[in-house]
């Protein structure tokens, strides 16, 4: 019996240390041990329940272990050092000539004869091609034996003016009849003076059956060929000015704020392996044309050698921007909040601080600073999240002007 009476004593007190075991555990979910207080035999100091619990030395809830955010944060950096930056744009376009002459002849005629062929180098008041001059010489002889006449004619009507003259000097004549012949005189010259004029017409119209080179340069395609009847509108061929030349390069519409007059360019063609052209940017198309929608750039460049020709396709690389001793730093060490940029220095005792920085000019890579950083100074190149302002960083990498630096 008194057996049963301390079995039953022993698991009513263990179901009460049980019950405030489980009441105490649910309070401290809401506030701290420090400020719980406890019932009956849990109500000792903290310092004596926690050794009775054999979690003496550990943190409180709610409170930070040693070290616990403050741990340094691992990133990579950059040292900053002057250097000289350019950035260049690749694009692609075509030679052509600095000036393309349509060549036509000025009157209809039929080809007679070409004496180029498309390639050929050409210099100034060479002939090119010539009509058939049948019509054109039957029209200038036409023109010489009606001056001739016409001269006749005013040699008469001189003789004739002396003879008229001579007779109203001795009264055999009114004056009324001299005036009629010095008419007929003037109007003899007059002749011969069109006819004259019509003969140089019939030479013009003559000389107009040679088509001849206006400035040197090289013969383009031909479109007529010997034999074929043409007009002052058909094309017989072009000609190209290749002392100086033009690329024409198609600039993507997201690039075109970065193409200015003057702008210098490089320029590579299949033809001439390794050889570099230079030139300089000197028109811009005023409208984007086409399905690729693509603005045209020019850039005139000196070919005194003639090597570069027309229609050859090229490769340019347009140096858009370019600084002398600028602070560079990789584009991916910029955050930017608000419209405003910083950058994450660190200090000599790996200890990082927000910069606010200017911005002159940004490519995907590197960026060039206005002001805001200085050389020498080490900046963080990959910002992780949890990086602020004061935080301990541990540097396991530093990269300077190309080089990387393993800490």
């Amino acid at each position: 019996m008194k057996k049963s009476k301390k079995l039953l004593v022993g698991f009513i007190l263990l179901w009460v240390v049980g019950f405030a075991v489980v009441w105490g555990i649910t309070l401290s979910k809401k506030m701290p041990i420090g400020k719980m207080k406890l019932p009956g035999f849990l109500s000792r100091d903290k310092g004596q329940a926690a050794r009775d619990m054999g979690m003496e030395g550990m943190p409180e809830f709610g409170e930070a272990g040693p070290g616990q955010g403050n741990e340094a944060v691992s990133v990579r950096a950059y040292r900053i050092s002057l250097m000289d930056f350019k950035d260049d744009l690749p694009v692609m376009g075509t030679v052509k000539g600095a000036l393309e002459i349509e060549l036509k002849f000025e009157i209809n005629g039929t080809i007679e004869s070409m004496n180029f062929r498309e390639g050929d180098i050409i210099y100034k008041k060479d002939l090119i091609a010539a009509l058939n001059q049948k019509d054109a010489q039957l029209k200038v002889d036409y023109s010489k034996s009606k001056l001739e006449s016409a001269k006749v004619q005013s040699l008469a009507a001189q003789k004739k003016l002396e003879i008229h003259k001579n007779l109203y000097e001795i009264g055999g004549i009114i004056k009324a009849k001299l005036e009629e012949v010095e008419l007929e005189a003037r109007g003899a010259e007059l002749q011969v003076e069109s006819a004259m004029v019509e003969l140089e017409s019939a030479k013009a119209e003559l000389d107009k059956t040679h088509l001849y080179a206006p400035r040197d340069g090289v013969l383009g395609s031909r479109d007529a060929e010997v034999g074929e009847f043409v007009t002052p509108n058909g094309k017989v061929a072009t000609l190209y000015d290749i002392m100086d030349v033009f690329v024409e390069l198609g600039i993507v519409e997201k690039d075109i704020d970065k193409i200015a007059l003057g702008q210098a360019v490089k320029v590579t063609v299949d033809a001439y392996p390794g050889m570099k052209f230079a030139g300089t940017v000197n028109n811009v198309f005023p409208i984007i044309e086409g399905k690729s929608r693509t603005l045209t750039v020019r850039v005139r460049i000196a070919n005194e050698n003639a090597m570069l020709l027309p229609g050859m396709f090229a490769r340019a690389m347009i140096t858009v921007a370019e600084f002398e001793d600028a602070i560079v730093v990789p584009s991916m060490s910029l955050n930017k909040e608000e419209g405003e940029y910083t950058v994450f220095s660190i200090d000599d005792n790996n200890t990082v601080h927000a910069r606010p920085v200017e911005v002159a000019y940004v490519t995907t890579d590197y960026t060039v600073i206005a002001s805001g950083l200085y050389e020498g100074e080490i900046v963080v190149t990959d910002t992780p999240q949890e990086l602020k302002d004061g935080l301990p960083v541990d540097v396991i990498e530093i990269q300077e002007s190309g080089v990387e630096e393993e800490e």
